[in-house]
């Protein structure tokens, strides 16, 4: 690994863990002292950078003044504007890595045991059970994704325990093909034989022996999922079934935008802010970290 390539890890992983913070600190609440409820990210915003709530649009670097006895003194401003409901449009970006954050451990939550396990069974054991296994995820492979999500978002619902259900049920395929294909090298080698004829069980030899052995491709895949789903998750709100509306997603962010793009003149940050400074850089990140050696 060269030095540009160092440099390009430790900036994708700085910008994974920075996403990360901000999204936890979006999910952990507090009540103020009037019994509101909000997020430390908001309260921050709140309580430090006095953000406040406009009636409507604001544009980027706009002044928010507050009201004096006799002038109107300028408090600060909303950095990214403010959407149609007056919300800060930096602050709704920074939520969004909150849905992203959820969606992208969700989804390999379900993904990853189902993927492994059915991936070491077929590759350690051969025969008849790797057949069974091929055939299952073959068939599984062959429904159409988007139709699967659509038709089972539209039985259960749009929650998000729904959305991740749905994308996860999906996208533990390519994983299982991977580490079949793995467990089918290591089962040949010496190390293998060894512990068989040490009286290991098959059990033990795939938790201790194999799993730990196919730890690359877990973490580059659990990268390009994370990506996947997070790019899935917009494309599914765009189209109306992902998340519902009055929560924080890059996804909602860019339907609004889809209408206030046709405004003259354009209202351009709500879209900018949700895809260059919200998905852009964290699925870079997880590209570049998924292509490490």
């Amino acid at each position: 690994m060269n030095q540009y390539q160092k440099i390009i890890k430790k900036i994708s992983y700085t910008i994974i863990v920075i996403y990360f913070i901000i999204g936890v600190l979006d999910i952990i609440t507090y009540k103020d002292s009037y019994g509101a409820t909000y997020s430390i990210l908001e309260g921050i915003f709140i309580n430090v950078f006095e953000v406040k709530k406009e009636r409507s649009y604001t544009e980027p670097l706009g002044i928010y003044k507050k009201p004096n006895k006799y002038f109107e003194k300028p408090i600060g401003f909303h950095l990214l504007g403010t959407d149609i409901n007056g919300n800060d449009v930096l602050l709704q970006t920074l939520k969004g890595a909150k849905t992203a954050l959820l969606l992208a451990f969700g989804v390999n939550l379900v993904a990853f045991p189902i993927g492994i396990f059915l991936g070491l069974i077929a590759g350690y054991f051969g025969g008849f059970i790797d057949d069974l296994i091929q055939w299952f995820y073959t068939t599984v492979a062959s429904i159409p994704w988007l139709l699967f999500v659509i038709t089972f978002l539209m039985v259960f619902g749009r929650g998000m325990f729904w959305i991740i259900l749905a994308i996860g049920l999906t996208s533990w395929v390519e994983l299982a093909r991977l580490i079949r294909g793995e467990t089918l090298k290591i089962r040949e080698l010496a190390f293998i034989r060894s512990a068989k004829v040490a009286g290991k069980s098959n059990f033990r030899i795939l938790i201790e022996e194999i799993l730990p052995n196919t730890k690359s491709i877990i973490r580059i895949t659990f990268a390009l999922s994370a990506s996947h789903v997070i790019l899935a998750e917009t494309v599914l709100t765009f189209i109306g079934i992902g998340i519902e509306p009055g929560s924080s997603s890059w996804g909602i962010m860019i339907a609004e935008a889809q209408r206030e793009l046709m405004r003259d003149p354009p209202i351009w940050w709500n879209f900018f802010s949700a895809s260059f400074l919200g998905i852009l850089p964290l699925i870079l990140a997880l590209n570049f970290i998924a292509e490490e050696k």
